[in-house]
C-alpha cells in the first residue's frame, strides 16, 4: 500500500485528465439533456461515448507509466504520453468497452431471469417509483406505502443485482491492465485477464477487489452524507478523484508486479 501511495503522489498529474474529462463530459451531458431532438440526443450520446473511449485510451497509458515508475525524475512528463495512448489504444479500448458492456448485459439478463423465477414481480408502478426517486422524502413516503412482502422483494432484488454486478465486475477487474500490459487484442486480453484471476493469486486478487469495493462504499456514504454541505462536498469530490487515481495506479502496479515480468526492457506476460 505504501508503494501505491508513493506512486500516486509522485504521479499525481494523472488526476489532471480525469478532472478535466469529468468536468467537460458533465457540462456536455447537461447541455445535451436540455435538447428535445431525438436525433440530436442520439448524436450527443455517441459523442460522449467516443469521448469516454478517447479518455480511457490516453489516461490508461498515463496510469501504466505511473505504475511502471517510468519518469521518477520528471513525473509530470507522462502527460505527454496521453496522445500516444489515444493513438495506440483507441480501437483496443473501444473493443474493451463494447465487450465489457456485452458481458455486463448478459449478467444483468441472467439476474433478471433468476429474479423473476425465484423472487417474482414486486407489484409496483414503475412511473410512481421513478418519481419517488427524485428526493428522500418522496422515496420514504413511497416505501412506507408498500406491503411487507413488497419490501422483502425489493431487498431481494437489490441483493441479487448487487451480487451479480460484483461477480461481473470481478471477472472484468484485470481486463484494462491486461489490455495495456499484455495484448492490444481485447478478446485475447479478456481471456488473459480471466486466466490471471483464476490463477494461484486468486485470493490476493479477490482481496484487493473487495478492499476497493469496501473503500468505494465508504466514500459513497461520505459523499451522500455531506451532499448538502458545499465545503464538505468539495472535499468529498477531491477524495473521490484521488481514490480513483490511487486504485487505478494500484491495480496496474499489482498486475505488472504479479502477472508481468520485465526482461531487458520488454514486458513479458507470465501465464500462471
Amino acid at each position: 500500500m505504501k508503494k501505491i501511495f508513493e506512486l500516486t503522489n509522485r504521479y499525481i498529474v494523472v488526476a489532471t485528465p480525469l478532472i478535466l474529462f469529468s468536468l467537460l463530459s458533465g457540462v456536455y451531458a447537461t447541455i445535451s439533456v436540455n435538447g428535445k431532438n431525438v436525433i440530436g440526443m442520439a448524436v450527443a450520446v455517441v459523442i460522449l461515448f467516443l469521448m469516454s473511449v478517447t479518455f480511457v485510451a490516453g489516461w490508461g497509458q498515463m496510469v501504466k507509466l505511473a505504475a511502471l515508475d517510468e519518469s521518477p525524475d520528471n513525473p509530470n512528463s507522462i502527460i505527454k504520453n496521453f496522445s500516444f495512448g489515444v493513438g495506440g489504444y483507441f480501437l483496443p479500448v473501444l473493443g474493451l468497452i463494447i465487450i465489457a458492456g456485452i458481458v455486463t448485459g448478459m449478467f444483468l439478463f441472467l439476474a433478471y431471469k433468476t429474479g423473476m423465477y425465484y423472487i417474482g414481480e414486486i407489484g409496483i408502478n414503475m412511473n410512481d417509483f421513478s418519481k419517488a426517486l427524485s428526493n428522500q422524502e418522496t422515496l420514504k413516503a413511497f416505501l412506507s406505502g408498500l406491503t411487507t412482502s413488497q419490501l422483502i422483494k425489493i431487498n431481494a432484488w437489490n441483493m441479487l443485482i448487487l451480487g451479480v454486478m460484483m461477480i461481473s465486475s470481478f471477472l472484468l477487474f484485470l481486463f484494462l491492465p491486461a489490455l495495456f500490459f499484455t495484448c492490444k487484442n481485447p478478446f485475447k486480453a479478456l481471456f488473459i485477464s480471466i486466466k490471471n484471476i483464476f490463477s494461484k493469486n486468486f485470493f490476493n486478487t479477490m482481496g484487493i477487489y473487495l478492499l476497493i469495493f469496501g473503500m468505494n462504499f465508504l466514500i459513497s456514504i461520505f459523499s451522500t452524507i455531506f451532499a448538502s454541505n458545499v465545503i464538505m462536498n468539495f472535499v468529498a469530490t477531491l477524495i473521490n478523484f484521488y481514490f480513483i487515481c490511487c486504485i487505478s495506479v494500484g491495480v496496474f502496479y499489482y498486475y505488472n508486479k504479479t502477472f508481468v515480468r520485465t526482461h531487458f526492457g520488454s514486458s513479458i506476460d507470465t501465464y500462471i
